[in-house]
């Protein structure tokens, strides 16, 4: 059933979209393999030596071929690095040795694979159950051709699956043999080419590129430049996830822009990660690209939510810019307010292979690279735009100049701005920020002009981007703010003498020095350690102090040591001749990119401590909280908070928690941008907000469970919750509603106010614990739930001496039948031993398919006899109980047949194609040992073992069987040595 649905409702209707809206061309499947070299190789040889000769009609015949076995055989270490090298032939062509007849000999000739100018003058085709042969077959759904090469995999999965996109995404990570457990059963030779990867069913449609992780593939929401009115109007209907994808990344212009202009493959601590455009990020750029090469030309600014990707953003700005033909190769000023952006984004051009980005390493060198501007990409801070002189020098009048300033059009560099804009008088000025613009901010509209593009942080947590930003203030009684310097010197020091109060107060007679006070630092750190253990700790997220100025932040660092705090470093900026009391602290930038790397890896640090280093820009899904005691204002705040809302497995929200009394200023930060562009930023008054919702996630999980009647004895009642899990629909929207539940708890505890909903989140763990138990329902493990959750569940066990209910008993356990036998019901007993019997058939069935496949049609024989009242409850039982004796017995069916347990599998696959069974367990016993003594360590890995195998079955078998049933057994044969013995 889910076959039919998957093909009747997400395959045709993609093939459909494809076909009759997008101009795409069906491929036969057998018609493409017959275009093949063989089922190893992935590429449609005569489109590709079509286009070939089509795009370089100069080309020889051997040149031609020559680049189709360049293609083909591409020299890699791996399958990503296959990928670049292929990518760049892709993107700007390869290159062959050829004599053009022009006198000038034979010389390097550039050969083109895609005519990106004219996207009609392509050969673009979808391939539906496209076979690849690697050690193992496999068969995407869709696989989608330019000129020949896959680009494009698409995996479809109905729509009435219980989890069809993880489904999706397990089987487009085994082809791509992601991991371990993948290994030797993909088609790593199909993502040599490849660029786009999907997985749809139908109502959602995510997708990545090449080894993205499950938790960065998102959805494609926008198909700019169509609308989805205009999608409304060209399919008949509302479009659906999978529509809007397939218009806004498959349409042919769109496609082959991605391809040549959005992806990037950036190094990171010596690996390499491709990345692609999100549609913002494609959206964002394309408008840009618009408003630039208009007549009027204008300038504009980019608003993208911080976390969601700006640097990448500005990356692909500047390579549209200069590939544009019209705007002959323009010059690029990245301009950033800070000097570790500075490095920052120059890092993230340099190592997406952006070429020749220079840095600015002065006022004056700034001035010579911009005096001469011809193609460059200069790269500076925006206070390299300052001059001696009274009146800053024009530097270049040239157009052809495309100013890109990240934040660096903010109130505070007025000055700075204005030298920038009168030394490049008619330059095109693109401002990038993470924060929107002030309503009053007239100078910075005059600049660039208006919005381009909006992504908002309400957009960004919907989309899974960013999470959302929670703010509490804490310790009220020493903030900095609110309180008159009397009080606050009062509070700090209550506990001293008058006479020490006066010998203090000649010391602390400033604000930012009672700031510093060490005896407010103490208690301000025993609070962040109680709070970061109890809160942030136990889902083993990390967390950043942000103090005052650098001496405060040495001294959070020496307490943290004698209170035993969790483990920390700091990191402040070196002053030229630093007394003693800082030197200690003076870090190397590699010293300091090395703490930054295991902040973000490794274990420890959990902290780290800081005053003006890593409150923008620096980008770690792994904090969650910053811990802020330092006096920051309007935009500022904004941007240190956004440091918590990068998305990370399992976290939920980010949190800012302030010492130093910054409410006041919170608010007015807000108040200076539009209503409509800050609602929703910062959640103030987040406790009071998600109560309610806490509230209401309760009772929707409690109230599942209104039909089973509530029984004085609690085990019986568990059974019976259980018992009404059985249908997995309604496993499915219980395991929603309680990791609502979890999720709501997670961000409340420990507030005394989300421990009275604790016995009920303790008795739904439970039953949802024995439920997966009984129906062997991975999806059910507590890994949906926080750490902090599943701690409290594991407490309450060991507290209430509960055994660990976590892995479910084996049928070939001797406690298998005593648990059976203590259930409650004949109903519950029947369902226990039908789903462990479920569970071991589908776990078992690759081991001896034809064995196991048998057992598996009883029992959904005895399963739908059951459901159509053909037997009652009691046959039912006695039923399974003979399934499971069979299941627990495999050796006495080997020994009916005369061959050994290990034989028995490859006796019965033997079987399914000759049925004269005189001499079969002979016949059996003699291919068992001939695959056995091929399979050497790693035998897989080597062609030559598995050569051997293949023709010493063919030779014991050809007696009895020829052609397709003598391919197809071996080929069975060996697959099945492959899981028996792997090597």
């Amino acid at each position: 059933m889910s076959d039919a649905k998957e093909l009747l409702e997400v395959e045709d209707p993609a093939v459909e979209v494809l076909t009759q809206h997008l101009g795409w061309k069906e491929i036969d499947a057998k018609k493409a393999e017959e275009m093949r070299e063989s089922l190893k190789h992935v590429h449609l040889v005569q489109p590709l030596l079509d286009a070939i000769q089509r795009f370089n009609p100069w080309i020889s015949d051997d040149n031609a071929q020559r680049v189709v076995r360049a293609i083909a055989s591409v020299q890699a270490a791996s399958v990503i690095e296959a990928n670049e090298k292929l990518h760049g032939m892709l993107e700007r062509g390869t290159t062959v040795l050829q004599d053009l007849g022009d006198g000038l000999g034979k010389k390097s000739q550039d050969v083109l694979l895609i005519d990106y100018q004219h996207p009609e003058n392509n050969q673009f085709n979808v391939v539906r159950q496209f076979r690849v042969l690697n050690y193992k077959e496999n068969i995407p759904d869709l696989v989608l051709f330019i000129n020949g090469l896959p680009v494009v995999v698409i995996e479809c999965k109905s729509p009435t699956l219980r989890t069809p996109m993880e489904e999706g995404l397990t089987q487009v990570f085994r082809y791509q043999e992601m991991g371990n457990e993948y290994r030797n059963l993909g088609c790593p030779q199909l993502f040599h080419t490849v660029q786009v990867i999907a997985v749809t069913h139908r109502d959602k449609a995510k997708y990545a590129t090449n080894f993205t992780p499950a938790r960065h593939w998102s959805e494609w929401k926008d198909p700019y430049p169509k609308t989805l009115d205009q999608i409304r109007d060209e399919i008949g209907h509302a479009p659906t996830s999978q529509d809007i994808f397939l218009f806004g990344v498959c349409s042919k212009e769109n496609l082959l822009d991605l391809i040549q202009n959005f992806v990037v493959f950036e190094r990171e601590q010596n690996r390499v990660i491709k990345k692609i455009a999100k549609y913002q990020q494609f959206r964002a750029v394309t408008k840009t690209v618009e408003r630039v090469t208009r007549k009027d030309r204008q300038g504009g600014v980019i608003w993208h939510w911080q976390g969601s990707g700006k640097s990448l953003t500005m990356l692909w700005t500047a390579v549209k810019l200069r590939r544009l033909r019209e705007l002959a190769n323009p010059t690029m000023v990245i301009v950033t307010d800070r000097t570790d952006l500075d490095h920052q984004i120059h890092g993230t051009f340099e190592r997406c292979g952006f070429p020749n980005p220079t840095e600015a390493k002065s006022s004056k060198h700034l001035q010579e690279l911009l005096g001469n501007p011809v193609g460059q990409t200069v790269m500076t801070t925006i206070q390299k735009f300052q001059d001696a002189a009274a009146v800053y020098p024009i530097l270049s009048h040239n157009a052809n100049i495309f100013v890109l300033a990240d934040e660096a059009h903010r109130s505070q560099y007025k000055s700075l701005a204005a030298n920038m804009r009168r030394a490049l008088p008619n330059a095109c000025f693109l401002g990038f920020t993470g924060t929107p613009l002030f309503k009053k901010d007239r100078d910075t509209r005059q600049t660039f002009g208006g919005y381009i593009d909006r992504y908002d942080h309400n957009q960004s947590v919907a989309d899974g981007v960013t999470v959302e930003i929670l703010y509490e203030a804490r310790m009220p009684d020493l903030s900095v703010f609110g309180h008159t310097l009397e009080e606050l010197f009062n509070r700090i020091f209550a506990n001293c003498t008058p006479e020490e109060r006066r010998e203090i107060k000649k010391r602390y007679v400033t604000r930012a020095a009672l700031a510093m006070a060490r005896p407010r630092l103490r208690a301000i750190s025993l609070d962040i350690i109680k709070h970061y253990e109890e809160h942030i700790l136990p889902n083993k997220f990390k967390a950043q102090i942000v103090a005052v100025n650098r001496r405060a932040a040495i001294r959070y660092h020496e307490i943290l040591n004698e209170l035993h705090g969790p483990s920390h470093e700091v990191l402040i900026s070196a002053i030229h001749n630093d007394n003693a009391y800082f030197q200690p602290y003076q870090r190397s930038k590699s010293e300091e990119q090395e703490i930054i790397r295991k902040f973000k890896e490794e274990d420890d640090p959990k902290i780290l401590i800081v005053c003006d280093k890593l409150i923008t820009g620096f980008d770690a899904p792994i904090e969650q909280v910053m811990y802020l005691d330092s006096p920051l204002r309007e935009h500022a705040l904004l941007q240190a908070m956004g440091r918590v809302n990068r998305r990370e497995m399992n976290k939920n929200y980010g949190l800012v928690v302030d010492y130093w009394g910054l409410a006041g200023e919170l608010q007015k930060a807000l108040k200076m941008y539009s209503e409509k562009d800050v609602m929703g930023m910062v959640h103030t008054d987040y406790r009071k907000e998600y109560l309610p919702r806490l509230q209401a996630a309760h009772s929707a999980a409690m109230n599942f469970f209104r039909e089973v009647p509530r029984q004085a004895n609690e085990l019986a009642y568990k059974d019976a919750c259980v018992q009404y899990l059985e249908p997995e629909d309604r496993r499915v929207v219980f395991d929603q509603r309680f990791k609502t539940f979890s999720d709501y708890m997670d961000m409340l505890l420990p507030d005394p106010k989300a421990l009275e909903y604790r016995p009920d989140l303790l008795l739904l763990a439970d039953i949802r614990n024995r439920a997966m138990r009984r129906y062997r329902d991975e999806q059910l493990f507590l890994h949906g739930c926080s750490e902090k959750v599943q701690k409290l569940i594991d407490e309450h066990i060991k507290v209430e001496g509960i055994e660990q209910l976590v892995e479910p008993t084996s049928i070939f356990s001797s406690k298998f039948d005593e648990e059976v036998a203590k259930l409650t019901s004949p109903e519950a007993k029947a369902s226990e031993m039908e789903h462990a019997i479920k569970h071991v058939l589908t776990v078992k069935m690759d081991e001896n398919p034809v064995f196991y496949e048998s057992l598996m049609e009883r029992l959904k024989r005895i399963i739908e006899d059951y459901k159509q009242k053909c037997i009652t409850e009691a046959e039912r039982l006695k039923l399974l109980q003979a399934v499971l004796d069979d299941v627990r017995s495999p050796e006495r069916f080997a020994l009916q047949q005369g061959v050994e347990l290990d034989v028995f599998p490859f006796y019965q696959l033997v079987q399914t194609k000759i049925s004269d069974e005189k001499g079969l367990s002979s016949l059996a016993q003699d291919i068992y040992s001939a695959l056995k003594k091929h399979a050497v360590v790693d035998w897989q890995q080597k062609e030559d073992a598995k050569r051997e195998m293949r023709r010493d079955i063919k030779r014991l078998l050809r007696s009895e069987l020829s052609g397709n049933d003598l391919q197809d057994l071996t080929t069975q044969l060996v697959d099945l040595a492959a899981r028996r013995f792997p090597g």
